[in-house]
């Protein structure tokens, strides 16, 4: 599911940027006559968005889509070789930009990805002016009879280079879904339609717009994980969980949970080993049964919310939850283990991690969900005097 839930927006901008490509005619002059600007103000808006977030990766995507939106408009493109080295290198370095790490646009660290560009570039600029034999026979040698490939203006040395890197960052978003990867997925395929469609006046319209509309969703998307979602865990935070509050009304149950001894495990194991608890817990309870839904709250403590739930329904839920976490042993020098003088690895240290779970509902005379919540906090304070790793009302 997570893998599907940044792809198919891109997917359904593909598939309507094909619709609206086939069917160009059709349309009205007075929205066609708005389409030829948008691709510009898409690109000024990305790249406000994509600096003011530093989010490179959609900034180098602008940029590639602004390139073949140069090299087309000025006639380039009608060039073979140029037509070759677009086809090419566009989807290589869109490619390369996806996989080096987001490390920002205006520092020492982005320097990686400009030399890139900047490398490809000079190489480009070398292979039109010197049009040298082996570039030509590389890039323009038809390896298998032209007869089968009547239907593209790709020379067959780019069709392959296109397959190529398609199945390669489409195995990449799948090995790591994310809105960016998403994003790149989605330019690559329209860069090699633009290629391929470039002489088609629209075209360039059309798919360029549906490629920065991608690009925007991404931004979009990170702007939203950025503000609601705990960097740490991946929990949701506190703001996702206000505004859960200013939505829900009738029967819910809203729970505490906080880490047993937490302090003292961070002093014994350092700061490292506790964040990657947390990250454990966290990851426990965005499976908790029962239809609840985890927030980190600050710090150690954490929150559930139950819809259409009482304590009563929501008890065993919580229960079970603290249980396995109960239950499972964390190894505490799993990321450190050195081998000692005699040769032998170090021993695996594992310590059991528990849990206090305070819980209250709606039912009765309450104002508002966070005097719930505050009922849950004293309830959580009431399982910590009781002996810890319980849940109570």
């Amino acid at each position: 599911m997570s893998i599907l839930k940044s792809l198919v927006p891109i997917l359904i901008l593909l598939i309507g940027s094909l619709y609206l490509y086939q069917n160009y005619t059709q349309i009205p002059t007075t929205i066609t006559s708005g389409i030829t600007f948008l691709p510009h103000m898409l690109a000024i808006i990305i790249i406000g968005l994509s600096t003011h977030f530093n989010r490179s990766s959609i900034f180098f995507y602008t940029i590639l889509l602004i390139t073949i939106n140069v090299v087309v408009r000025l006639g380039w493109a009608e060039i073979t070789l140029v037509h070759a080295l677009i086809s090419v290198f566009l989807p290589t370095l869109l490619l390369a930009l996806t996989l080096i790490p987001d490390r920002g646009i205006l520092n020492v660290k982005a320097i990686p990805a400009y030399a890139l560009i900047m490398a490809l570039g000079i190489f480009s600029v070398y292979i039109f002016k010197s049009t040298p034999d082996w570039a030509m026979w590389l890039l323009l040698n038809d390896w298998l009879p032209a007869q089968y490939f009547d239907w593209t203006q790709l020379s067959q040395t780019a069709l392959l280079v296109s397959i190529i890197t398609i199945i390669s960052l489409l195995i990449i978003y799948i090995l790591n879904p994310s809105p960016h990867t998403a994003a790149g997925f989605g330019v690559l395929i329209l860069l090699i339609i633009q290629v391929h469609f470039f002489d088609k006046p629209h075209s360039l319209f059309v798919f360029s717009s549906a490629a920065l509309l991608m690009c925007l969703y991404a931004i979009m998307q990170e702007s939203w994980r950025m503000a609601y979602l705990d960097e740490l865990t991946g929990l949701p935070a506190r703001r996702a969980l206000k505004e859960k509050f200013q939505k829900i009304g009738g029967l819910y149950t809203v729970a505490m949970l906080d880490v047993d001894h937490f302090k003292k495990f961070n002093d014994i194991y350092g700061h490292d080993v506790g964040d990657a608890v947390l990250r454990m817990i966290a990851a426990k309870m965005s499976r908790v049964s029962g239809g609840g839904l985890a927030y980190r709250y600050g710090g150690e403590e954490f929150s559930l919310v139950f819809p259409g739930k009482n304590t009563d329904d929501a008890w065993p839920h919580l229960d079970t939850l603290r249980e396995e976490i109960a239950n499972s042993l964390f190894v505490t020098n799993r990321a450190d283990r050195r081998k000692s003088n005699t040769g032998k690895s170090e021993k695996p240290r594992s310590v059991a991690v528990t849990v206090s779970i305070g819980i209250s509902d709606s039912r009765g005379d309450h104002s508002s969900p966070w005097d719930i919540l505050k009922l849950a906090d004293k309830a959580l304070y009431r399982a910590k005097g009781m002996g810890r790793n319980c849940v109570c009302e």
